[in-house]
């Protein structure tokens, strides 16, 4: 959605004017909206979920089993605290992260301006020159997610790595404490007039 979409209707663009809004207190002396859009909040699935969900599925039931049984057999309080807390990351893999990316994808408003690109729910900004050039396009159909490389020197034999920011990238659990991240913009249904405006302002 450009600046112009957004200035004048009713109904949905009421949200649109509102995010509108929200990027232009950010804005600093002379810089322009060239972009404002958000994440599709109908579109909660990616790639990694096909072994993620089985993989959640199968570690919760096995940690669920170990805990009934840690119960019935009287086990130590310590074990049956420890299981207890395997119950709810499973919980947390297999459902919660959906109700994390849901909410992320329904306060985060994108943003291109003439200096850079913007990821803000109104209390916490990041962001990112959008002068920038070492941004790649992932298109499915009907969606554009576009992302900058910011994690190709991390050290991958770590949590927070380069393998571990692609493989939790937009799953929800990529917010966790201690994980490094690519800077992206997600699902994006408006993905011409994001990567147009990127274009301009990039010289790409």
């Amino acid at each position: 959605m450009t600046q112009q979409d957004a200035e004048g209707g009713s109904g949905d663009q009421v949200t649109s004017s509102g995010a509108l809004a929200r990027v232009e207190e950010r804005l600093q002396p002379g810089e322009r909206i060239l972009w404002v859009g958000r994440s599709d909040p109908h579109r909660m699935f990616v790639d990694a979920d096909r072994y993620l969900i089985p993989f959640s599925a199968f570690f919760t039931t096995m940690v669920t089993i170990g805990l009934v049984g840690a119960a019935r057999s009287h086990a130590h309080p310590a074990g049956i605290a420890l299981l207890s807390a395997f119950v709810l990351i499973g919980l947390h893999m297999l459902a919660g992260r959906f109700a994390v990316k849901r909410h992320r994808k329904r306060t985060d408003v994108y943003a291109v301006t003439t200096e850079r690109a913007l990821i803000t729910n109104g209390r916490r900004t990041r962001e990112t020159d959008a002068r920038r050039t070492d941004w790649y396009v992932d298109r499915s159909p009907g969606h554009v997610t576009v992302q900058w490389d910011d994690v190709s020197g991390l050290d991958t034999l770590f949590y927070g790595g380069s393998a571990a920011a692609q493989q939790y990238a937009n799953t929800g659990l990529d917010g966790l404490p201690g994980a490094r991240e690519n800077f992206a913009l997600y699902d994006v249904a408006d993905g011409d007039a994001l990567v147009a405006a990127l274009r301009q302002v990039s010289g790409r």
